[in-house]
C-alpha cells in the first residue's frame, strides 16, 4: 500500500467510523499525552538510576563500616549520607571515648541527638553521652541526663537492651557522689534478675562494679589540690 493511500488525520472521511473516537482522541489529546508519558519514562529512569547508586554507595559504605577501625574511617562514613553514616557517627563517638577523648565524644553525641530520628540509635547517644559526661566528671550533668532518660530505657514496659547499661553507670554515677548504699541498691535489678531474663547477662559486670563500690575512696580536697597543682 502506497503512502497515498492512507488516511490522512485532517481528513477523516476515509476513517472507518469505528475509529473516528480514537482519532479525535489522538487530534485532541495525543502529543500532549506523549509529552507526559516521555516525562514520566524520564522522572522513572531518573529515580531508578538514583536509587541503584544510593544503594552501590550505601553498599559501599556498609562494607567499608565492616572494616573501620581508626576516627578517621568513621568519620569518612559518617559524612557520606548513606543510610549506615548515623551508625558510624556513633561508632566515631564511641571510638574517641575509647580514645580518652571524651570531650570529643559528647560534641558528637550532641549532634546525634540533634540530627537522629530513630529511637533506637537516639537511646544509644543517649547512653553514650551520660557516660562521656561521667569520663569528664560532670557527675550532676550525668545525673540530670539519666534521670530524664530513665522512664524510656530502665523503666520502659518491655525489657530495654541498653537497661543494664543504664543502671551500671547510675550505680557508677551515685557512688561517685558518694552515695554507696544508693548505688548498690541500684544494681540489685541486676543481681537478683533470674536466668534467662535480659539482666541476668549483666551478673558479672555489676558484681565487679559492687565490689569497685565498696573500694571506692572518694578523694579529699588535700589530694584535689595537689592534682591541680601539679597540672
Amino acid at each position: 500500500m502506497s503512502t497515498n493511500n492512507l488516511p490522512n488525520l485532517k481528513d477523516v472521511s476515509r476513517v472507518p467510523e469505528e475509529l473516528l473516537p480514537v482519532l479525535h482522541w489522538w487530534q485532541d489529546r495525543g502529543p500532549k499525552t506523549l509529552m507526559y508519558v516521555g516525562i514520566t519514562i524520564a522522572v522513572v529512569m531518573v529515580g531508578y538510576l538514583w536509587v541503584a547508586r544510593t544503594r552501590a554507595n550505601s553498599e559501599n559504605a556498609v562494607e567499608a563500616l565492616a572494616i573501620a577501625a581508626t576516627a578517621e574511617d568513621y568519620e569518612a562514613i559518617a559524612a557520606s549520607g548513606t543510610a549506615v553514616a548515623p551508625i558510624a557517627k556513633l561508632d566515631l563517638a564511641r571510638n574517641l571515648y575509647a580514645a580518652g577523648d571524651a570531650e570529643g565524644a559528647l560534641a558528637i553525641y550532641d549532634e546525634c541527638l540533634a540530627d537522629m530520628n530513630e529511637p533506637a540509635l537516639r537511646d544509644i547517644a543517649t547512653v553514650g553521652r551520660i557516660c562521656a559526661l561521667e569520663a569528664l566528671g560532670r557527675i550532676d550533668e550525668a545525673l540530670a541526663a539519666h534521670a530524664t532518660a530513665e522512664l524510656a530505657i530502665v523503666n520502659a514496659e518491655k525489657p530495654h537492651y541498653l537497661a543494664a547499661e543504664m543502671l551500671l553507670v547510675k550505680a557508677r554515677l551515685l557512688c561517685q557522689k558518694g552515695d554507696k548504699a544508693a548505688a548498690k541498691a541500684t544494681l540489685d535489678a541486676i543481681l537478683t534478675a533470674k536466668d534467662g531474663e535480659p539482666l541476668a547477662a549483666y551478673k558479672s559486670q555489676a558484681e565487679r562494679t559492687k565490689a569497685m563500690i565498696e573500694a571506692y575512696a572518694p578523694k579529699s580536697l588535700f589530694e584535689k589540690a595537689a592534682e591541680a597543682t601539679a597540672q
